[in-house]
């Protein structure tokens, strides 16, 4: 009788070989990169675009010399800040009558203005609705005030010049340093979130065709069920890595052809993670690794209930929402420091791998890992005992096509 390692280590190679040596494997690795790869880039097309579609567009309605000193001022202003800061000011000839005219530009679709400003720098009159006062106004309010200072030190021959800016270059500023720690422990969070979302899920549809060939019945018969939902979690694991290590590959094969674009795209962070990149990097994949295998083995025993793809398909978006609110949770403890709701996202199994990898960009210590992986393998350890429990208790007992439905229907009759 083997052990129960040994029954684990021959079904995960069983499904890894069945899983990685067919044709639909490719397809399996080629489609994330082609969907992300068109979403990567008809994002950049977009980008552009959408962000001079979002910024508001004013008319100024005045004469030379005002219109000439509010765009005097926004040059300034822009300068100081970025182009996106300020609504685009267009001049506009004033008419007779400068009230119905502003209407009227308001009302053109083809202009697209969301107000009007009209009158001088002294009485300024801005034209628009009530939600034009929330950034439009605020910002147009700068403008004005700007280009009245510039113009009462014009007048009084007190314009001061520029003052050079005197530059004491350091390596790093702390404030600095904890915004990109902290944006690195976000971006570790995503990549497991999105890479255990898209492969774990899978595991809610593994032992539907075999309840329905009766394998499972023969696999229960020689094996432990423990060692049968172990070795699909860890077929599933490297069937994953392998997926990873591909996609990695490839991208760092087309970062370094292509090196000058992707800088254009992507903006690799110059601060290594508190922890130090090489044991960060391995704490990465450890924790993709635990948390795939958590909730891997909650879907795997939540799938095993079903008896058809249909019910399959009924339960897979509370699945879904399930990891999205574990996601929220992990993330909200990124620059909290260790309140109730970080330690609540370390302490919960769901979400401790990702709340401990943002820990490790932000922390050098190193002990809290030891203890969270530790931790991370005994929930492992419980679920797939719980999982094959009840698989083993509803299913099993009910025949290749009960489902733990049909075993509560059967309850209630009784």
């Amino acid at each position: 009788m083997m052990s129960l390692f040994e029954a684990a280590w021959v079904i995960a190679r069983r499904d890894f070989v069945a899983s990685v040596f067919s044709k639909t494997f490719i397809i399996f690795l080629l489609a994330p990169m082609i969907l992300f790869g068109f979403a990567f880039f008809f994002a950049s097309m977009t980008d552009a675009q959408d962000q001079a579609a979002a910024q508001p567009a004013v008319a100024v309605v005045a004469d030379s010399a005002t219109a000439g000193a509010l765009g005097e001022a926004r040059e300034r202003l822009v300068t100081g800040t970025s182009e996106e800061s300020f609504p685009v000011l267009r001049n506009v000839a004033p008419a007779q009558h400068v009230a119905v005219q502003a209407r009227a530009l308001l009302a053109d679709e083809h202009g697209g203005y969301s107000a009007v400003l009209s009158g001088t720098l002294d009485r300024p009159v801005l034209t628009g609705p009530l939600k034009a006062d929330g950034y439009v106004a605020h910002r147009l309010q700068l403008l004005v005030d700007d280009a009245r200072r510039a113009a009462a030190l014009r007048a009084a021959g007190a314009v001061p010049p520029p003052a050079p800016l005197e530059r004491v270059v350091t390596d790093q500023a702390a404030g600095n340093l904890q915004m990109i720690r902290r944006n690195l422990a976000k971006g570790g969070q995503t990549l497991i979130f999105t890479v255990t979302m898209l492969l774990a899920t899978l595991l809610l549809s593994t032992l539907v065709e075999e309840k329905t060939n009766k394998v499972i019945e023969v696999l229960a018969a020689a094996v432990p069920l423990d060692a049968v939902f172990l070795g699909k979690l860890l077929a599933m694991l490297g069937i994953s890595l392998v997926g990873l290590a591909l996609w990695a590959g490839m991208f760092a094969l087309g970062y370094t052809t292509l090196h000058q674009m992707f800088e254009d795209w992507v903006t690799l962070p110059a601060v290594a993670p508190a922890i130090g990149w090489p044991i960060w990097i391995v704490l990465l994949i450890l924790y993709f690794a635990t948390n795939f295998m958590i909730l891997g083995a909650l879907f795997l025993g939540i799938g095993a209930q079903a008896s058809n793809i249909r019910e399959i398909q009924t339960i897979s978006m509370p699945v879904t929402m399930l990891q999205l609110l574990v996601f929220l949770l992990a993330i909200n403890v990124v620059g909290r420091g260790l309140g109730p709701l970080a330690l609540t996202a370390y302490i919960v199994p769901f979400s401790s791998p990702m709340a401990m990898i943002a820990f490790g960009a932000q922390s050098e210590t190193l002990w809290p890992h030891l203890l969270a992986l530790a931790w991370q393998a005994l929930w492992i350890v419980l679920i797939i005992r719980v999982s094959s429990r009840l698989f083993k208790a509803t299913v099993l007992k009910s025949g290749s096509a009960g489902s733990f439905f049909s075993f509560l229907r059967r309850k209630a009759k009784a």
